[in-house]
């Protein structure tokens, strides 16, 4: 089974999310000429960080949905093929980076950016689609209604073997 580079764009873009928000107060708090762009990069990163929080359902079907997913999932998937396609992330990523380039705090996270919409980019030409993770109902599939459950910590210690 090939890797699923759709998991791999989602953290890079989640990642570059938070790195965009930081540099972005980082440019607005250092007071550059463009701080235009810092106000820019704070929304932005925003949109991201929502965007990208819910994770896709996998091939396997083994996904863990990250903590409040469930309030995210229905709003992506509204959206249609904006939520859905990963060339339209790819596109709308790249057009999203291009600003961050012009100001020095922000170039390192507009440079993440555009390697996660790349990888959304390859993971389009491999025919993966963002899919919820939750029932159509909104309702935890059986396979996370599994993982709930928690057993108990072991009570005796490992058996040790002769002291030499």
């Amino acid at each position: 089974m090939p890797i699923e580079l759709a998991m791999w764009a989602n953290l890079q873009a989640e990642y570059a999310g938070w790195l965009i928000l930081v540099s972005g107060i980082l440019g607005a708090a250092v007071n550059f000429r463009t701080n235009e762009i810092a106000y820019y990069a704070i929304v932005m990163s925003l949109v991201v960080i929502l965007f990208e929080w819910p994770r896709s359902k996998r091939q396997k079907g083994t996904s863990i949905p990250r903590w409040h997913q469930e309030i995210l999932e229905p709003a992506l998937q509204a959206i249609g093929p904006i939520g859905s396609n990963y060339f339209i992330r790819f596109f709308l990523y790249l057009c999203a980076c291009i600003p961050l380039f012009f100001l020095l705090p922000t170039m390192l996270a507009g440079m993440c950016l555009f390697c996660a919409s790349v990888t959304y980019f390859a993971a389009g030409l491999r025919g993966e689609r963002w899919a919820a993770i939750s029932g159509q109902d909104g309702r935890p599939t059986q396979t996370q209604q599994k993982r709930t459950v928690v057993s108990d910590a072991p009570t005796h210690p490992p058996p040790r073997g002769p002291p030499k």
